[in-house]
């Protein structure tokens, strides 16, 4: 029994499924004459070329009971399936389905034959007396909205637009799909795509229910549907309502819509709408506004010197006594250079971090006399020298350090040079030839001390060569000053190329020392880019805080814009001005979050960008301090939350930014009223425009939308006058009309019509 229950089941399954496909309408192709065989006539023929003969498809036989009716009592709009025309013999094609019907209309005849399952329906009519003219339309009425300009606001694109459904244009065995979609008027490019719209007929939604298995999920437009009303042959409006976000709202913007009507397998009505045109609304494009840029305190930011060896030379020179290894007493520099060498020589060897690596010392004699004389003077000399650095340095470290000592007597060519570093140019001629000619030192003094000059111009020189010289080098270890910091960037080819990179502390001082702001904006911006915190992932990596601000701050006071400058400062996530601090052990790191100087100026960044989605969110994160309350106020008004709202504080909020803007100036009294585009406000809107230069041409500019608001066509002669001035006085505010939203497209027409065409 069991088992012949569960074959009866399948075979009842099996009926139904059946059931289900047989009543499945399937559109297939009817053909067929049309002839005219009036009363009284024995055979048909083809109707007069002056007659036409319409045939109309419907899908469903009372669909077509509907239509006929609607013909018969006058109404010659009706919205079809299918539609064709006879050719002259009569012979027509249409695609129906299987179970629906077809009218026939010629003259005011009106025929109705179901399809039935045939292929082939002929059809003889008694189209009576023939009409000289009769006017027949069989077309679909067209559901198609009149386009009106769109409207931005921020970074919204405000799409409001209704769209009529004339009478018979839906149908209970039909589904309405409209798809919303913006595109750029520029590129043509498709930007987004609105949720769509999607209504079905009764009948379309029973059947559609058993087509997906009783599981509407299986329909992709299944969660678009209007489930609170149905399609039907009533006159209806679909309001398409939506907000679309734009990158860039200062570009040109159009909605579109690709309306379908189908059943099951047939799509009988397909057509692409315009639904806002590329003019555009901008209530704000007028608004005025600046703001202060905020600048970090630098002495918060300044960095740990980082102490580095550094070598540093020194020298002096002593003169000394004719013939003797003695300091010249006459020579006051003699003892204040040899302390100077002493004191410096102990700073070394006693300072910490401070080392002697190099100390060398030449003693020099005149060329006067015998030469092995002076050369054994020489030594003389440069031995007292050692003996004074021997009784400040120990012995122990002198070991330590690298010695060179030298004695050499000068050459007639040093005195040559001396004669010629006193415009003596003869004297100094005739020792040189004296001394390229004689190669033995001896015949040189001989032959220059027979120059009747010698004892006077020559001699008194000498002195000038009878010296010992002082080198010596020494490594620091120690941080620079600015001083040192400065040369290095000047000066230091591998530091000035970038091939070696400044340390913070260096930076910290080069910004402070730096003054032209093109210099200054280059050094910020490779401070910010070698500073930046090392992390495996380079989206993580910080710039140094002082560098990135100053950047930033240099950009906006050119007023350019780089949102990528202070974006890895800032985080979302938390509240400004916190503090992370990180405890190793040993000492605590703190990491400012968020500091509030950092978000105003990427706010400030935001709106140079056009960028018033996330402007909005950075202002609401600063605190409600004097300095940020017009800032604040401009990124929400720019970002379209001047009006509306949907909470009482909401509401007093976007009141309140809206009268701290409008209050801001007497342009923005005037912008701000516009933008709310009410009677009230125009005619406030125009009262202020008294406060602003009558001769201006954004001021007329605006006087003239104001007009065409309250006077419309009437006053069109007078708004066509003020454009005019406008266009004469600025012409970039040609332009600007065409695209405005606020410019109808007619008025620009009577214009062109008064004034002649825009160019």
């Amino acid at each position: 029994m069991k088992q012949f229950l569960h074959i009866l089941t399948c075979c009842l399954a099996l009926a139904c499924l059946s059931t289900t496909d047989v009543l499945a309408q399937q559109i297939k192709i009817v053909y067929g004459k049309v002839l005219n065989k009036p009363d009284g006539k024995n055979k048909a023929e083809p109707f007069p070329s002056s007659e036409k003969v319409y045939i109309f498809a419907f899908n469903t036989v009372a669909a077509a009971r509907d239509a006929k009716k609607e013909l018969e009592s006058g109404n010659a709009t009706i919205l079809s399936d299918a539609s064709v025309v006879a050719g002259q013999d009569g012979y027509y094609e249409i695609r129906v389905a299987e179970n629906g019907a077809l009218i026939f209309r010629v003259a005011m005849k009106t025929e109705l034959r179901e399809v039935n399952y045939n292929s082939e329906i002929n059809m003889n009519i008694d189209g009576g007396i023939m009409l000289k003219q009769v006017t027949v339309t069989g077309a679909r009425p067209t559901p198609k909205p009149d386009p009106e300009a769109g409207t931005i606001e921020g970074n919204n694109f405000l799409v409001d637009v209704p769209i009529p459904m004339p009478k018979q244009f839906g149908q209970p065995n039909r589904r309405l799909i409209i798809q919303p979609y913006l595109i750029d008027c520029n590129t043509e490019k498709v930007l987004h795509y609105m949720d769509p719209v999607v209504m079905d007929g009764e009948e379309f939604s029973l059947t559609q229910e058993r087509r997906m298995s009783f599981d509407m999920k299986n329909d992709v437009l299944s969660k678009f549907i209007d489930r609170k009303r149905a399609l039907s042959d009533q006159a209806f409006t679909i309001n398409i309502k939506d907000t679309v976000h734009v990158d860039d709202p200062r570009r040109m913007y159009s909605a579109r819509c690709k309306l379908v009507l189908t059943d099951y397998t047939y799509t009988p009505f397909e057509e692409d709408y315009q639904l806002t045109t590329c003019k555009i609304r901008r209530p704000l494009q007028f608004l005025e506004f600046s703001f202060p840029d905020f600048e970090l305190d630098p002495n918060k930011y300044k960095e740990k010197p980082r102490r580095e060896k550094r070598n540093t030379a020194g020298n002096i020179s002593l003169t000394f006594l004719v013939n003797k290894a003695e300091l010249d007493p006459e020579d006051p520099a003699n003892e204040e250079q040899l302390n100077k060498l002493k004191s410096d020589l102990l700073a070394i060897v006693n300072g910490e971090g401070t080392t002697l690596k190099e100390f060398h010392i030449t003693g020099v004699s005149s060329p006067e006399g015998r030469y092995a004389s002076n050369l054994a003077l020489a030594k003389r000399r440069t031995q007292f020298a050692q003996q004074q650095i021997s009784s400040v340095v120990p012995r122990n470290i002198m070991s330590r350090v690298y010695q060179n000592h030298q004695t050499r007597v000068a050459t007639w060519e040093e005195v040559a040079d001396l004669l010629l570093s006193d415009s003596l140019v003869k004297e100094s001629e005739e020792v040189r030839a004296i001394a390229k000619k004689y190669k033995n030192p001896d015949a040189q003094f001989a032959a220059v001390s027979r120059l009747p000059y010698y004892a006077g111009t020559i001699k008194e020189r000498l002195p000038r060569l009878r010296t010992v010289h002082y080198e010596y080098i020494h490594e620091i270890f120690r941080e620079l000053n600015p001083d040192e910091i400065l040369d290095r960037y000047k000066n230091d080819p591998e530091y000035k190329s970038g091939k070696k990179p400044f340390t913070r502390y260096e930076y910290w001082h080069l910004f402070q020392m730096i003054k032209d702001p093109a210099e200054a904006e280059k050094l910020y911006l490779r401070a910010y880019n070698e500073t930046k915190s090392y992390d495996p992932d380079p989206a993580k990596r910080k710039p140094w805080i002082l560098a990135a601000n100053n950047l930033a701050v240099s950009y906006l006071r050119r007023d350019t814009f780089d949102v990528e400058i202070l974006r890895p400062l800032i985080d979302l996530t938390r509240k400004v001005n916190q503090i992370d601090r990180f405890d190793d052990g040993i000492s605590v790191t703190e990491t400012e979050i968020n500091p509030e100087i950092i978000v105003a100026n990427q706010l400030a960044m935001y709106i140079r960008a056009n960028n018033f989605s996330d402007a909005s969110i950075l202002a609401r994160m600063l605190p409600d301090k004097e300095e940020y309350k017009m800032i604040k106020a401009y990124a929400r008004c720019l970002g379209g939350y001047y009006k509306g709202g949907s909470t009482v504080q909401e509401m007093e909020e976007r009141k309140q930014v809206f009268r701290l803007v409008k209050e801001s100036s007497p342009l923005n009294n005037v912008v701000m009223c516009m933008a709310m585009n009410s009677p009230a406000y125009n005619a406030e809107a125009m009262e202020a425009l008294k406060n602003l230069p009558p001769t201006e041409p954004l001021t007329l500019y605006l006087k003239a939308i104001l007009s065409d608001r309250q006077n419309g066509e009437a006053g069109w002669m007078e708004t066509a006058l003020l454009l005019y001035q406008v266009f004469n006085m600025e012409p970039k505010f040609i332009k600007i009309a065409i695209n405005d939203g606020d410019v109808k497209k007619e008025l620009l027409e009577f214009y062109e019509d008064v004034y002649g065409k825009l160019e």
